[in-house]
């Protein structure tokens, strides 16, 4: 079964979509190409990227998903055409009308060739060379991001801190004390950061509670606001797990 890459205007139809191609008396299979390039040479440059794409939802209709076998199938046959003209007799009595049908046909294959994304009209040589840029890229950023890991992992501890079991909620009492913390002389809240996120990041990635890691959510859940705001949600350290005070030296 042939494949029919191009919307063929229905016999006896006199009102045809502008863009259908063929003969509403004399349809054959051997012509559609003729019709298909007569249509191109009455179109403007402007509706080319319309013609092509009403061809393209017409063959995908019955193709899903083969885009790329659309546009290589058109580009091919415009490149055999064109070719066709350039081995004409240039002193052919026709010879003017070659001229004019192959400007239109370079024309139009100026607009394929700019939205190919499959480099069908891309010499091997620079597809090759396109290829081995992308792998050079690609390989000097896998070596960045080997760097940037080593570099993290000097951070990396062997072990985390252990919390006693059922006390994780006096130790984030601990670490909401901190975050109060007044220098008595400068005046000026000895730990600073921009939100909460560092401390509970800090308690998930660096302590166990009772040998078992720390959820983010579980941390995250403490640091969601004030401990005496009754109306902040999250988890709230109970009054039994109040067991230390931070203050300083008198």
């Amino acid at each position: 079964m042939k494949i029919s890459y191009f919307k063929i205007r229905d016999k006896f139809d006199f009102s045809p979509d502008r863009f259908e191609i063929g003969n509403p008396l004399i349809q054959s299979w051997h012509f559609n190409h003729n019709h298909l390039f007569k249509k191109i040479y009455s179109l403007p440059a402007c509706e080319y990227n319309a013609f092509y794409d009403y061809h393209l939802h017409y063959f995908l209709g019955s193709s899903p998903d083969q885009q790329q076998q659309f546009f290589e199938n058109f580009s091919r046959l415009t490149s055999e055409r064109i070719a066709y003209y350039k081995m004409q007799d240039p002193f052919s009595s026709r010879q003017k009308t070659y001229q004019s049908n192959l400007i239109k046909l370079e024309s139009f294959q100026s607009f394929l060739r700019s939205i190919d994304q499959w480099h069908v009209f891309d010499p091997l040589e620079s597809v090759i060379a396109e290829k081995s840029r992308l792998i050079d890229q690609l390989t000097a950023e896998n070596a960045q991001l080997k760097e940037q890991l080593k570099a993290m992992k000097e951070y990396e501890t062997s072990e985390k801190i252990g919390i006693v079991e059922n006390h994780l909620g006096t130790f984030v009492d601990l670490l909401l004390q901190m975050q109060e913390l007044t220098l008595p002389v400068e005046k000026k809240t000895l730990l600073r950061v921009q939100g909460k996120s560092a401390w509970y990041k800090l308690l998930s990635r660096y302590f166990l509670h009772g040998g078992n890691p720390i959820p983010i959510e579980t941390a995250r859940n403490y640091f969601s606001g004030k401990d005496d705001d009754a109306s902040a949600k999250g988890t709230r350290v109970r009054k039994e797990h109040k067991l230390f005070i931070i203050s300083k030296m008198k």
